[in-house]
């Protein structure tokens, strides 16, 4: 079934939604791992939800969602490996190797059951914790990811490289990539994050997005999982591809005036959908 989030009409009448500040979680917790340290914010009370954030970015990619969620989740974001503020890994890590690394977080903080939510990469990475740790996972939501897998991101490697051998970005640049305005203290953040993972660190998580074969792994998933795409996000092509592949075994959402970000543009959908995937799993 795919459902469209926030119609025309509603969108109007609203305006942009802009990412909240959240303060609730300011203060940085660690996790050991075989790897090094992973680094979390955590806030909220109820069911557990592990956010994971895309490609050079860090926790504060869902700053603007986790207040909508503490009131139903104990919501744990993570700086994936190798970014943000957790250690560094080796590179060419594979997706695998990430999941993993997010299972031992879920370990270490003894989560039970919990909800995960990945975007772009870590849409790759939860798909691939829910293949290999069926009985650890409660529910998946796998936000605006490419379902293309290797044969696409070969034939698009050029512009992937081009995308993330410089770190830094212009205000232009980003803006292209958000559907809401583009304020100072969102540009600072995005420059920051990307330039603590460094260009090497961003190529090395493509090549593991490269190489691993989503299609196959969402073949093989038995837990309730929902794809997102936002409504002008350059993988909304996924999502008819994914239906076609799938059929009904994946619930597809699509949020309306909605890009690559849907924790930036759209954080009032993104908890919606995460609250319903919730109430399917408890009902």
């Amino acid at each position: 079934m795919t459902r469209h989030v926030g119609t025309a009409a509603q969108d109007q009448s609203r305006g942009p939604t802009h990412p909240a500040r959240f303060s609730a979680a300011d203060e940085p917790r660690f996790v050991e791992t075989p790897r090094g340290r992973i680094h979390y914010r955590r806030a909220g009370s109820g069911p557990p939800l592990l956010l994971l954030h895309s490609n050079g970015m860090s926790w504060h990619e869902f700053g603007g969602v986790m207040p909508m969620l503490v009131d139903d989740f104990d919501v744990i974001a993570w700086d994936m490996p190798g970014q943000g503020d957790s250690d560094p890994i080796p590179w060419r890590s594979s997706v695998a190797d990430l999941a993993d690394l997010a299972h031992h977080l879920i370990i270490a903080l003894r989560l039970d059951k919990p909800m995960v939510a990945g975007s772009s990469v870590g849409a790759c990475i939860a798909s691939s914790l829910g293949v290999r740790y069926p009985e650890s996972i409660r529910a998946i939501a796998l936000l605006e990811f490419q379902f293309g897998g290797p044969a696409w991101f070969a034939e698009h490697w050029p512009l992937v490289e081009a995308m993330f051998s410089t770190p830094t970005m212009t205000r232009e640049a980003v803006q292209n990539r958000l559907v809401t305005r583009l304020d100072d203290r969102t540009l600072a953040r995005w420059n920051i994050d990307r330039n603590k993972a460094g260009s090497r660190g961003m190529l090395g998580v493509m090549w593991a997005l490269r190489e691993y074969d989503i299609v196959e792994a969402l073949d093989s998933l038995e837990v309730p999982t929902v794809a997102v795409f936002g409504s002008q996000g350059p993988a909304v092509e996924s999502a008819g591809a994914m239906s076609v592949r799938v059929g009904h075994r994946i619930e597809t959402e699509t949020i309306w005036r909605c890009g690559h970000f849907p924790g930036y543009d759209r954080p009032d959908a993104l908890a919606d959908i995460l609250r319903r995937l919730l109430q399917r799993t408890t009902s």
